[in-house]
């Protein structure tokens, strides 16, 4: 169980660490951790930070120590001491004053160990952290004998099953040598997340899970239907730690009030319990009448309270949103009761997690918020905890994936640790208000060899129960693509000429989008200059080029420079991304419930699927998808069978250019008396050839086709055609401008 620091005194312990690589492992044996060990020869490292990041030590795998001296604040004295990790990559050991205090293993969760008896109050005190980051001791094998001009080492490599639950840090797309045999390039190794000496009283507070929902009601002289009833429902389990060695009757006081919303009242609520010595666990619940609902930034306010718990002389507060969020059997998603249609992006920080802070969340969720997006997932990996505060505030509704990603061994220890690892992660997130949905597994059945891992049918299982004690109340979906989830990477992990009007769509599309390679000023920081052009393909490959992927899927030119071929992927990924944001829109509720871009930014330096890139420079993609995230949409669906996006839409003279006009409104209130307009247009001129313009109301949460569009192209006709749409509303605001090109051939 992770004990969480709440608002107690602290001495932060981050800023400059003594270091040294222990490569061959003799560091335990020479007795490291003794305070009568001279680290004048270590190494000066800033905490946090993550290896790869510190350019002496760089892509490493193995042992690093650390040493610190510290002091313990006067004001600590009679009080119960904590050593505090926000996180560390990946199995830690901890020592003070050459007393061992225990091991960590896991990259993403919170631990801490007591040193009351240990620490010296009166004078210096010794802190020894050995982090081990080693390779997965899994086996890579070749799973790809396809002709290309890659050597063997950068083929398609498949794992044949990692045991280290570290998601996206060890295995994964976009990543150092991904795909290749060199896939757990990049090491994520390290102190990442803030160290922090804790003082706590005797009996205190060690976390408070809170679970929330909104009042139903049966209205009995109505229709007699189930029913909202203004009030909302907060309980909270709290678990208290007795150091006393006798019991202590006493009372577990809440009071909860508005955090982010007008309003004086402080509704309070007291309980008397017997604090046994050691741990306990209590229930206290609450109604809060007249409550604010927690709401996505575009339906409502994400209106949040908070609630202080006190026991004896400890105080703990956190932040909470009532809200309900369901889905039903269909995949359809419904938030305080109302049907909902989420507009998402996947997101990571960074590869490396120390990278992640308040600065670049608060850029990127600004632009995210610009573009309309009301929903975000993570996977696999899980984001320093600010990340998901934001979240909370902002109304940013979040499903949330546990870090596992493709194969992981289905062995019973794995299972084991995996599970530890789940509760902590579970512990760590149920709470934010911004939580909606959580999948334990990224890709449990993504594997290249014919001997797959069992992981779907028992590790994913497990972790589904585990996390179910946790919070019982959310869907926990087992992994990706059943349940009603699906990839469309059209011209990426799918080949770009499959049609998509008949292929089978499932309600949440977890992953769409395609691959690009960045500006060329991105692309000159991590190639070698005598690797860029002509490409040295194993050297892209390496930096996530995907041979297959650009040249046997999407089909793109290279064009004569590399300017040129930077261009053609950037534009080919703008319009195909664009154009499956189209077709899934238009399948709004029938099944479409969910979409999420992947990525929002490169994790690192590398040629993506975000975006942006690792730099966040913007590629083309940006300004495309922006165009057609709206809350209001107008797109097109032509006439064409096969219908293939992404590509160039070719009719011969004399043909019917046909198509619908369709006409999204994902807001919850009708837009009254807009205008819906079309034009056809050659490409170099603004005069139409036909055109059309009408008022309409647009129902809540709707789509519909409003128009349709029937021209004989005329024989005399060749050349680039535009369709260009608009949707207007009263005031003059633009809601929605779109344009879709086609050619008239000979």
């Amino acid at each position: 169980m992770i004990r969480e620091i709440y608002d107690r005194p602290t001495l932060d312990l981050n800023g400059t660490w003594k270091y040294k690589l222990d490569q061959n492992n003799i560091g335990v044996r020479q007795s490291y951790y003794l305070p009568s060990t001279s680290y004048e020869t270590w190494k000066e490292i800033q905490v946090p930070h993550n290896w790869y990041l510190v350019e002496e030590i760089g892509d490493y795998f193995g042992t690093i120590w650390y040493e610190r001296k510290f002091n313990v604040p006067a004001e600590f004295k009679g009080q119960r001491i904590f050593l505090h990790f926000e996180g560390i990559d990946y199995i830690s050991e901890v020592w003070v004053n050459g007393k061992y205090l225990g091991f960590h293993e896991g990259m993403f969760d919170p631990f801490d160990f007591e040193v009351t008896d240990i620490v010296n109050f009166d004078g210096e005190n010794s802190l020894l952290v050995r982090d081990n980051a080693d390779k997965d001791a899994t086996e890579f094998i070749l799973a790809d004998e396809e002709s290309t001009p890659l050597s063997t080492p950068y083929k398609y490599h498949q794992s044949k099953g990692i045991t280290q639950i570290k998601g996206h840090m060890i295995e994964a797309m976009h990543r150092p040598g991904s795909m290749t045999s060199f896939r757990m390039d990049g090491n994520s190794g390290g102190i990442w997340g803030d160290v922090t000496l804790v003082a706590k009283p005797d009996i205190y507070i060690e976390y408070v899970k809170s679970y929330t929902k909104v009042g139903i009601k049966k209205d009995w002289l109505g229709d007699k239907q189930d029913k909202p009833d203004g009030t909302g429902l907060a309980a909270f389990d709290v678990y208290i730690n007795s150091n006393k060695d006798y019991a202590v009757k006493t009372k577990i006081e809440l009071d909860v009030s508005a955090y982010n919303f007008d309003d004086n009242a402080v509704h309070t609520i007291s309980r008397e319990v017997v604090v046994q010595p050691g741990d306990n666990i209590f229930k206290i619940t609450i109604t809060i009448p007249e409550v604010r609902l927690w709401w996505t930034w575009d339906h409502g306010h994400p209106s949040m309270y908070t609630a202080t718990v006190k026991v004896e002389k400890d105080i703990a507060s956190l932040n909470i949103g009532i809200k309900d969020i369901e889905t039903d059997d269909k995949g359809q998603w419904y938030l305080n009761g109302k049907q909902i249609f989420l507009r998402g992006m996947r997101y990571i920080s960074s590869l490396w997690m120390a990278e992640a802070n308040e600065t670049l969340w608060k850029k990127d969720f600004d632009k995210m918020l610009d573009m309309d997006i009301n929903s975000i997932r993570i996977g696999s990996h899980v984001e320093p905890r600010g990340l998901y505060k934001m979240c909370d505030e902002l109304g940013l509704l979040m499903w949330q994936v546990f870090p596992l990603h493709y194969v992981i061994d289905d062995s019973d220890d794995v299972i084991d640790r995996a599970s530890d690892m789940m509760v902590n992660m579970g512990q760590m997130l149920t709470n934010h208000a911004c939580m909606g949905m959580w999948s334990v597994y990224k890709e449990p059945e993504i594997y290249g060899l014919p001997d797959m891992p069992n992981v779907y049918f028992k590790l994913c299982e497990i972790l589904k129960e585990t996390l179910g004690q946790i919070d019982p109340v959310r869907w926990i979906h087992l992994g990706d693509y059943r349940e009603g989830v699906q990839n469309i990477m059209i011209g990426s992990c799918q080949d770009g000429d499959m049609d998509i009007l008949t292929t089978e769509i499932a309600p949440n599309i977890v992953e769409f989008g395609a691959d690009s390679v960045p500006c060329l000023e991105s692309l000159k920081k991590f190639i070698p200059e005598d690797k860029l052009w002509p490409p040295c393909w194993d050297t892209w490959e390496y930096w996530g080029l995907f041979f297959r992927n650009q040249f046997k899927r999407a089909r793109v030119e290279m064009g004569n420079s590399i300017e040129e071929f930077i261009h053609n992927t950037q534009s080919y990924e703008a319009l195909v991304v664009k154009e499956q944001i189209e077709v899934l829109r238009q399948r709004k509720y029938g099944p479409v419930a969910s979409m999420y871009l992947y990525y929002w930014s490169d994790a690192c330096p590398v040629m993506g699927s975000g975006l942006f890139d690792y730099y966040r420079e913007p590629y083309q993609v940006y300004e495309s998808m922006k165009s057609v995230y709206t809350q209001v949409l107008v797109s097109l669906e032509w006439n064409k069978d096969p219908y293939v996006i992404g590509r160039e839409k070719k009719y011969d003279r004399t043909d019917v250019f046909e198509g619908k006009i369709w006409v999204n409104n994902d807001h919850f209130h009708e837009v009254e008396n807009a205008t819906v307009a079309w034009k056809i247009r050659k490409k170099d001129s603004a005069a139409a050839v036909l055109e059309n313009a009408f008022v309409a109301t647009l129902a809540p949460d709707s789509v519909e086709v409003l128009d349709k569009i029937s021209w004989i192209i005329p024989e005399d006709y060749i050349g680039i055609y535009v369709v260009d749409m608009t949707v207007t509303a009263q005031d003059g605001k633009v809601l929605s401008a779109n344009s879709m090109e086609f050619k008239a051939c000979n």
